[in-house]
């Protein structure tokens, strides 16, 4: 069940597109590139055959259907993974057609089962499956068009949407043999391309998402609509973990466009014919929430003091104890993250059509299967009458999107209200209603040797879940064990060696919702960690570089991505006073990566001068892609470096970006990436960038004569960021 996507309020987008027409009509017009065209349905329309569960093709037509399984969310993916699809089939690129995928079981993630996007699995988790259904696809057309023409298949080939006789020159477009393949078995083991018959895949190539997003004709949840929908907006409770006490909807309720005001169980919900007339009516609301000794702890002060108690007393679970005890001179610091929104450019929204016999939902979700199943226990529909659609276009994601509560909350007000709803989340209420990045507080210390070098590292942590929001089986684990695997990254397995290792784990309850964000535990438990092996450096009378290469003398790829920073960085070379580089190193995501920072400190300003980075994700797919990734990832680790939430008496005290400030395009410097390949497998790049940028920097301003940060953002060493213009 798919509906056209129909546009609400055409008249601005009119006038961008009309505005892109005349400024980028040349490049858009000129682009020999795929296309991102839409959805794609749960079975292939009449008159056209599917190869495979990624491949349509439609007789008649010279367009190739490829089905793109993740998210697009800016990272690159709706380009890169289809590219390589493309490239196995023989597809011609510039006419290939793209739509985002059903929720169908072909497209969830082969390692976990579960269709979701996140975690940097893309590339990782899709790259192997993807090449065998074009390879798979590409050998069914082979075969078909050899059997028309009476030749062996193995003399034949494919390359721009047609299969070749090698020895005639015959062509056939796949066009014109898909009905004959489509009846063909799936060949289990296709045969694969030599790396060097790959056209596309290690090209930058232009992204196929961006003309719609410059031309205003990407559909983004929030574009999409159903004939006859209703708009709602809702205000939740004033208190996070409050009760609702009292709802006045008289006046709400008068209000022009109004159709209904429902109360739910943490928010009142106005639904009207259209979005600002629900946004208005919300005004004349008045809520009236119960304090519970829940929500008086969502209180920042009290949950940093609960945060040192938990380090100096537990209980600590112990997930690592490697080697004996080790004698020598102990040093010992704590570090703390606090708490992150991810604050998407695109607030929570979803399209809900709900009846007693069925339940349809199109939204910009990172998590199709997780909000089936929500739908599933909260509606009481068997799994087959719940259908979850993703749009094309997702404004933002983090992680965030991974959660079904949007979704769930859409759900319940078309069943109110017997039509299909739209909800759109004012910034404010999707503030409030983040699952935030948890605050994070880390103690470690190393027993040193006589020259200073660390012989053992001790971890202590104090966390809530990460990912029980968004892998419920992590429950069990977390009831049993106490322990979260996520909160533990970086920290379980860092690729430094010593003598002997242990971690301790507390597992905070915590009534301030958390979830996983961009980084998951890698971010905050590197920062702990990278600031910490400069201090030890710095105390050993050495560097940061020279300590991490005789921690990681063992890894030839770890030391060749850290030769490469340290040369396009200037490592090394004299700085004006006022002045520091900090470097910070991660395993990651399956990638390893090196960032140096440059600082100027003058006082309590702190002047970004230029950020380094340089990467192992195995085979670089897309130069281009990749480096972007690394480029706004580094731009979200100075996020992490500057703002964050905080609650007092169950209130957050930042619900829009006047309270919460991302890092301004004034304050971002100069951003220098580069690659290295030393042969291992491939990893993920979306997710690594920020993680070595908050460490590198706190290393960077220490290095400068400033104090060291150790917690961020910043500000709780009394910096700030100095904005500036730079040279072009």
């Amino acid at each position: 069940m798919t509906a056209p996507l129909l546009r609400p309020d055409p008249t601005p987008r009119r006038l961008l597109q009309a505005s892109a027409a005349g400024l980028f009509g040349g490049f858009l017009v000129g682009a020999q590139a795929a296309r991102l065209v839409g959805a794609a349905s749960l079975a292939p329309a009449a008159g056209t055959v599917e190869l495979t569960a990624w491949v349509r093709i439609t007789p008649g037509s010279r367009a190739v259907t490829l089905v793109v399984s993740q998210a697009e969310i800016g990272q690159g993916i709706s380009t890169t993974l289809p590219a390589v699809l493309a490239d196995e089939l023989g597809a011609d690129w510039a006419a290939v057609q793209l739509v985002t995928a059903p929720r169908r079981a072909e497209f969830k993630n082969p390692k976990y089962q579960w269709q979701f996007t996140g975690n940097s699995e893309s590339i990782q988790g899709f790259y192997d499956l993807v090449r065998r259904m074009g390879a798979a696809a590409r050998e069914m057309l082979v075969q078909a068009a050899a059997a028309r023409w009476g030749v062996p298949a193995g003399d034949c080939d494919t390359e721009n949407s047609e299969v070749v006789h090698v020895t005639s020159g015959r062509r056939l477009h796949f066009a014109d043999v898909a009905e004959a393949a489509a009846v063909l078995p799936v060949p289990a083991q296709p045969r694969l391309r030599e790396a060097a018959r790959q056209r596309l895949v290690g090209r930058a190539l232009a992204r196929v998402d961006v003309p719609a997003k410059v031309d205003g004709s990407a559909v983004f949840g929030i574009d999409f609509a159903l004939p006859g929908m209703l708009v709602a907006a809702i205000k939740t409770l004033p208190l996070i973990a409050g009760e609702l006490q009292r709802v006045d909807m008289r006046r709400a309720a008068r209000e022009p466009g109004v159709k209904a005001v429902l109360p739910l169980p943490d928010c009142v919900a106005v639904v009207a014919t259209r979005y600002w007339q629900a946004r208005r009516a919300l005004e004349k609301l008045t809520v009236t929430a119960r304090a519970t000794p829940a929500s008086a702890s969502v209180d920042s002060a009290g949950i940093e003091a609960g945060y040192r108690r938990a380090l100096a007393e537990g209980p600590f679970a112990t997930p690592v104890h490697e080697g004996g005890a080790v004698e020598g001179e102990v040093f010992e610091a704590d570090y703390f993250n606090g708490f992150a929104a991810h604050a998407t450019m695109e607030p929570m929204n979803c399209v809900a059509h709900v009846t007693a016999q069925r339940c349809v939902i199109w939204a910009p979700t990172q998590g199709q299967d997780l909000a089936a199943a929500a739908l599933q226990a909260v509606l009481g529909l068997p799994a087959e009458r719940v259908e979850v659609n993703r749009t094309p276009y997702l404004g933002g994601g983090f992680g965030r999107r991974l959660l079904p509560d949007f979704v769930v909350q859409a759900a319940l007000i078309s069943k109110a209200v017997g039509a299909p709803v739209q909800l759109i989340w004012s910034r404010e209420e999707d503030m409030r209603r983040d699952a935030f990045r948890p605050a994070s507080a880390l103690r470690l210390s190393a027993t040193l040797a006589a020259d200073g070098l660390p012989r053992s590292l001790h971890a202590r942590l104090v966390s809530p879940t990460i990912l029980a929001p968004v892998f419920p089986p992590i429950q069990k684990v977390l009831g049993e064990q106490h322990v979260d695997p996520s909160a533990l990254e970086g920290l379980e397995q860092p690729p430094y060696r010593f003598e002997a290792r242990r971690l301790d784990f507390h597992l905070a309850k915590l009534a301030v919702p958390t979830s996983v964000m961009r980084t998951t535990g890698y971010g905050p438990n590197l920062f702990g960690l990278e600031s910490f092996i400069d201090e030890l450096a710095l105390k050993a009378g050495s560097d940061g570089l020279a300590l991490r290469r005789r921690l990681l003398a063992h890894r030839p790829d770890c030391l060749a991505v850290l030769a490469r920073a340290a040369e396009l960085s200037g490592w090394g070379r004299p700085l004006p006073a006022g002045h520091g580089r900090g470097l910070a190193f991660a395993e990651a995501f399956g990638s390893l990566l090196a960032s140096v920072v440059e600082v100027q400190v003058k006082g309590d300003s702190v002047r970004l001068l230029r950020i380094v980075s340089v990467a192992d994700c195995g085979r670089v797919l897309d130069p281009g892609i990749a480096r972007a990734n690394l480029e706004g990832g580094a731009v979200f680790g100075l996020a992490y470096a500057k703002a964050e939430v905080t609650f007092e008496q169950g209130r957050l005290q930042q619900d829009n970006f006047g309270g919460y400030m991302p890092p301004f395009l004034a304050e971002t410097p100069p951003i220098v990436v580069d690659f290295v390949e030393s042969g291992r497998p491939l990893g993920g790049i979306a997710e690594i960038g920020p993680v070595t940028v908050p460490p590198a920097l706190a290393n960077a301003i220490h290095a400068a004569g400033g104090p060291r940060p150790r917690a961020l953002p910043i500000g709780r060493s009394g910096l700030h960021f100095e904005q500036q213009e730079y040279a072009s």
